[in-house]
């Protein structure tokens, strides 16, 4: 009797560790998915400044170069070398803001800044004839990519107006528009700024910030520091937050939530394929790839190594979502 008890313990034992090993081998499967922002940040921002507003040149430009953010102006293609109106200018005694020059236009770009539309003459593309909506859109993209060699990859609507139907004309060929924003001009202060950051921290959110005037012209700041304080702020973050170009972030959460993955398994490698189904000649920008549960040695694609960063217990790999299979290979024991 004592026997067949020190046998059943011995089996129950048995099969304890069985289960225990293929739970363990199930929990050490690796997994690789692609993270949600670019670099496996948390979080995303893109600062767009609309009217190309001569100021956003002669102060804010500086202010972002000094501290390395990118970001996206939203030109008119008419008000270019002119001047906007606005009621605080006005108020203000001021008879209108100057407007960049092409030349400011073709030096943001080269400083790494992204160039958008705003429309040829700032309409609502909301009243506009399908011919006067074409003229408005076609007009400041041929424009941009005449003074300064780059057609518009994203379209921003004037005082936010426009309906499905607009949307799908105005992103015809192009990476996207601003259909969602926060402004973050004169009546924000230094308090609600950084809050709405730490919200985006932790919502895991992409956050469009929006605003016109610097010093002067609409919207504008009562002090600017208000803004230079925000910019400090939002670098000091960049371990965590993702401050790039509105067309880059919209480029990458479209490759994301189109692109399927699958992994298979080789002799010390995996093999991931990824499937996007948009078009390669506007969806360019690389994914990010979070590898877990493997201990990655090297990775490969189209027979070029790719960078591997470790972050957060897993390695993350960049890689293009229009290329051939990715070889992950594993240190070898």
């Amino acid at each position: 009797m004592l026997l067949i008890k020190r046998n059943v313990r011995l089996t129950t034992l048995w099969l304890l560790l069985c289960l225990a090993g293929i739970y363990a081998g199930a929990q050490a499967q690796p997994s690789v998915q692609v993270c949600r922002f670019w670099g496996g940040r948390q979080a995303a921002l893109s600062l767009t400044f609309d009217d190309g507003l001569q100021d956003q040149f002669t102060l804010l430009r500086p202010e972002l170069n000094r501290r390395g953010l990118r970001a996206t102006f939203a030109v008119i293609g008419s008000k270019v070398g002119g001047v906007m109106h606005s009621s605080q200018d006005k108020a203000m005694g001021i008879d209108g803001t100057p407007c960049m020059t092409w030349e400011q236009i073709q030096t943001l770009k080269a400083d790494g800044h992204e160039i958008g539309s705003h429309g040829w003459e700032h309409k609502n593309v909301t009243k506009l004839t399908p011919g006067q909506l074409r003229h408005e859109v076609q007009a400041n993209d041929s424009a941009v990519y005449a003074h300064v060699g780059v057609w518009p990859q994203s379209y921003f609507y004037p005082g936010n107006q426009k309906t499905a139907a607009t949307v799908a004309f105005c992103e015809q060929d192009r990476i996207g528009s601003r259909t969602f924003q926060t402004s973050i001009g004169s009546k924000r202060d230094s308090l609600w700024l950084r809050q709405w950051v730490n919200g985006l921290l932790g919502q895991r959110e992409w956050g469009v910030g929006m605003t016109h005037g610097i010093q002067t012209g609409y919207d504008h700041f009562s002090d600017p520091q208000v803004l230079w304080d925000f910019l400090d702020y939002v670098a000091s973050r960049q371990d965590s937050l993702w401050v790039t170009p509105f067309a880059e972030v919209a480029a990458y959460v479209r490759e994301r939530d189109h692109a399927e993955v699958t992994v298979r398994k080789a002799e010390n490698a995996l093999v991931v394929s990824v499937d996007c189904s948009l078009s390669s000649h506007i969806f360019s920008y690389p994914l990010t790839l979070a590898v877990g549960d493997y201990d990655v040695a090297d990775a490969v694609q189209d027979g070029h190594p790719l960078a591997l960063t470790r972050r957060g217990g897993k390695t993350l790999i960049d890689i293009n979502p229009h290329g051939g299979d990715i070889f992950i290979f594993r240190f070898r024991r």
